[in-house]
């Protein structure tokens, strides 16, 4: 895994909690892959149909603010 600063996609629909999500699921991705990495275990992920763990991306959250914690 790479982080590819792509823009977000933001739902086209009205409700603010749809329009937020994006946001909110990447932030669980960043923390996930900090807490990994901070336990030094592996984070699990689906490829091809197929759950596998694999290493923290560091990318992913070296710049997350709650990473320094």
């Amino acid at each position: 895994m790479s982080a590819l600063k792509k823009p977000l996609p933001v739902p086209k629909l009205n409700d603010p909690d749809l329009q937020a999500a994006p946001a909110a699921i990447e932030r669980a991705v960043r923390r996930a892959h900090r807490d990994a990495h901070r336990h030094g275990t592996g984070v699990l992920v689906v490829e091809n149909g197929e759950m596998v763990e694999v290493a923290p991306d560091p990318a992913l959250y070296a710049d997350d603010r709650t990473s320094k914690r």
